[in-house]
This record gives C-alpha cells, sequence and structure tokens, in this order.
C-alpha cells in the first residue's frame, strides 16, 4: 500500500533499514574532523585526551547530522552504525599504538589508573551520533514538509 510520503522518496529510503551512503558520508565527515580537531588539540594547543575526545564527539555529532539529513528519516540506527564505525577506527588506532609502544601511558590528560575515560567516551559517541541522525532525519523531514505546503498554496 502506497504511503503519504511516496512522493519525495522516503518510503523507497525507508525500506531499506540502512542508508549506507549516508553513514559513510556522516563516518567520513566524522572521522576528517577528529582528525583535524585531534591533532589541533594535541600538537597546537597542548591540550589533554579528552579535548580531543569531545571535539572528536562533536564532529561526530555533525556527522551524524548530515546522515540523518541525506537519508531522509530520524533513524537513529543510521546514527548507531557510525558510532560502531567510528569506535571500531579509534579502538583500532589506540590497541595498535599501543601494541606498537607509541603510545604514552597515561595519556595525556588522564591520570594513571584513570579507565573513566574508556567507559564514558563510547557511551557519549553512541549518544552523539544516534540524536544527531535523528535531529538531522527530523530537520530534513520538516524542510520536505514545508516544501510541499508552499506548493499546495
Amino acid at each position: 500500500m502506497p504511503n503519504a510520503i511516496d512522493s519525495n522518496g522516503t518510503q523507497q529510503i525507508a525500506r531499506g533499514d540502512i542508508a549506507w551512503a549516508a553513514v559513510w558520508t556522516g563516518f567520513a565527515i566524522a572521522l576528517l574532523g577528529t582528525l583535524a580537531a585531534g591533532t589541533w588539540a594535541f600538537v597546537f594547543a597542548g591540550k589533554g585526551t579528552w579535548w580531543a575526545a569531545n571535539i572528536g564527539t562533536l564532529c561526530l555529532f555533525c556527522g551524524a547530522v548530515v546522515t540523518g539529513f541525506r537519508a531522509r528519516t530520524a533513524e537513529p540506527l543510521n546514527g548507531a552504525f557510525i558510532a560502531v564505525f567510528y569506535f571500531g577506527t579509534a579502538a583500532l588506532a589506540i590497541f595498535s599504538a599501543e601494541f606498537l609502544r607509541v603510545m604514552p601511558d597515561p595519556l595525556p590528560g588522564l591520570p594513571r589508573g584513570d579507565s573513566t575515560f574508556f567507559f564514558v567516551w563510547p557511551l557519549e559517541q553512541l549518544a552523539a551520533s544516534t540524536l544527531g541522525a535523528m535531529l538531522g532525519g527530523w530537520l530534513r523531514q520538516r524542510k520536505d514538509a514545508r516544501g510541499r505546503d508552499e506548493n499546495l498554496s
């Protein structure tokens, strides 16, 4: 049965649970933003790990908003996939650096024995990416609804 929103293609995107092209775009935005901001936080500003992590989470949120907007749906699962890919990439980098013995111990800005960072940061990422994807989808749906209303008058 056709949906009332078939005219803008939303149902077609919603049939496939994940908008993969939008997810990869959001992941790229988050990763590139984090690399740029993290480099600034560590090298130029002398800030610690929390600065880089929080700036990276902000970049992740922005990437998720773009994902939701491109996907045309407020589906939090798109954002959750970005968070999984993002955390997987960060964990791989951390573990690889630890294995190669290039990771300082403790990380800059974290006291020795402080494991709070490794529990809070992934939760922060998941919250930022799911809320960002929902916000982006909501903004797109609102924009599309406003465009349809203007065409009717």
